[in-house]
């Protein structure tokens, strides 16, 4: 069965825009087991409306290193074909200094993904709305749309539609429908490497304007949060490790100019990460980080990086490049 009323934000899931965390040596938490926890996204968060880069695949769920130093994380091996950063292998000491954490930046967020010459391509553009289990609420003047549970998780989503004059619309109307509003919510437990269980609960308030027919730019505000907390034996060794997750984007400001990518112009994307990591009869690891990234009209965004106390002004190429930190 097709996913309820499918609203496709192009490059969240299955996109990696994420350098390889090599460069950490001026980190003052180099080789803490909690910051490994920060290279991956939570559990199910392909499934909400974020900035974040996700997996619910059993074989992306995070379990940390029981090495004496704690130098090694694994988050899985990820499923997503364009993966060229942390998440498919075993990784360092956390998203280091020139790449983004939670499994990357999605391409939709920094202008990756091209317009096409038709209604609805783009970043954030495509809805599908041929589900059958959704129905106009009559209290909340919303599209409601009944809970589906697959692989362990329990997805829930409702929408709204506005016309180009702010006047609500009961269902979605290509080159019509101006604004969209889609609610999520992920909750359930997954079960992998065997012997580890993750549970997890999650959510998204995303709205995208300037769909209509005739739009000159794309405006995006919404915010995400989760949390996933873990149980279970890695070489023998019982651990918890608790992660939470979660962004806000203000006023994203994208032009639409037909048969290229354009990165945003305006706004802001603020993200957060923290975990802890405990192994049994250990001390636990704590790790927590910030990334404030501004777009100021100019090919590159400012991004501002707090890790664990230590502070970092960089620029990123738009809509592609490494991260450069001073």
């Amino acid at each position: 069965m097709q996913s309820p009323l499918k609203f496709l934000f192009l490059g969240g899931a299955g996109v990696l825009m994420v350098a390889c965390a090599t460069d950490m040596a001026t980190s003052p938490l180099a080789s803490t087991r909690a910051a490994a926890a920060l290279v991956s996204a939570p559990l199910s968060f392909d499934r909400i409306r974020t900035s974040f880069v996700g997996s619910s695949s059993p074989s992306a769920g995070f379990v940390p290193s029981t090495s004496q130093n704690g130098q090694t994380g694994e988050a899985g091996e990820s499923e997503n074909e364009n993966d060229d950063g942390p998440g498919d292998n075993e990784h360092e000491d956390g998203p280091g200094w020139r790449g983004f954490m939670g499994g990357g930046i999605g391409e939709s967020f920094i202008g990756g993904i091209g317009f096409g010459a038709g209604w609805g391509m783009g970043p954030f553009g495509d809805i599908d709305d041929s589900d059958d289990n959704c129905a106009l609420s009559t209290t909340s003047n919303r599209l409601e749309c009944a809970p589906e549970t697959h692989d362990g998780l329990t997805v829930t989503r409702s929408f709204s539609f506005l016309d180009a004059s702010g006047a609500t619309e009961q269902a979605f109307v290509p080159t019509k429908t101006n604004t969209v509003n889609v609610k999520t919510s992920v909750s359930g437990t997954i079960t992998h490497h065997e012997t580890v269980t993750s549970t997890v609960n999650s959510s998204s308030d995303f709205t995208v304007a300037g769909l209509a027919s005739g739009s000159s730019q794309r405006t995006v505000n919404g915010a995400s949060a989760g949390k996933e907390s873990t149980t279970g034996t890695r070489d023998g060794v019982a651990f918890t490790a608790l992660r939470t997750a979660g962004d806000t984007t203000t006023g994203l400001v994208i032009p639409v100019q037909d048969n290229r990518p354009t990165y945003p112009t305006a706004g802001t994307i603020v993200r957060s990460m923290s975990a802890t990591v405990t192994l049994n009869g250990q001390t636990p690891s704590t790790s927590s980080r910030r990334e404030v990234i501004t777009f100021d009209g100019s090919a590159t965004a400012k991004v501002v990086i707090t890790q664990d106390g230590v502070t970092k002004n960089c620029t990123k190429p738009l809509p592609h490049g490494d991260l450069t930190c001073s």
